[in-house]
């Protein structure tokens, strides 16, 4: 007899079964029986692991519309905001933008002032940590800015 752990049985010798919407995991448990009635019971712990989730634009436009205004990997799950790093780079390697909040994008400047650099290809560098772990990911490409 298994016993999925959430209500569900079965009493097929190797179930499928799929488990919906839920955060927390589940115990799964199986009695088996002889036919001289001799039983046993074996337990599994299914945890639940969040699945990482993300977007990263390839183009960005500042150019003063509503729309696509900063550059901005979106995260929707699976990484830990508190260990978040981007970087952009121009094309001589230098960082012209940093940030380690990724509700924070780049706007297209550098610098204290704000100067606007020039249309064209630039590379990030974004570092995050999966939650739960001792596991950084990094992430690098291109992004293309439009004016």
């Amino acid at each position: 007899l298994w016993n999925f752990g959430d209500g569900s049985t079965s009493i097929l010798i190797d179930p499928f079964y799929w488990y919906n919407n839920t955060i927390s995991g589940y115990q799964v448990s199986l009695i088996a029986s002889s036919s001289l009635n001799c039983t046993d019971t074996a337990f599994l712990d299914i945890p639940y692991v969040e699945g990482l989730t993300y977007y990263i634009p390839n183009t960005f436009t500042p150019d003063g519309d509503l729309f696509n205004q900063t550059f901005k990997p979106v995260f929707t799950s699976g990484f830990d905001p508190n260990q978040f790093s981007m970087k952009i780079f121009n094309r001589w390697g230098e960082i012209i933008f940093e940030s380690r909040n990724a509700q924070i994008g780049w706007d297209g400047t550098y610098g204290i002032n704000g100067n606007k650099v020039p249309e064209g290809s630039y590379t990030y560098h974004i570092t995050y940590k999966i939650p739960n772990k001792d596991e950084r990911r990094i992430v690098t490409g291109h992004v293309t800015l439009l004016r």
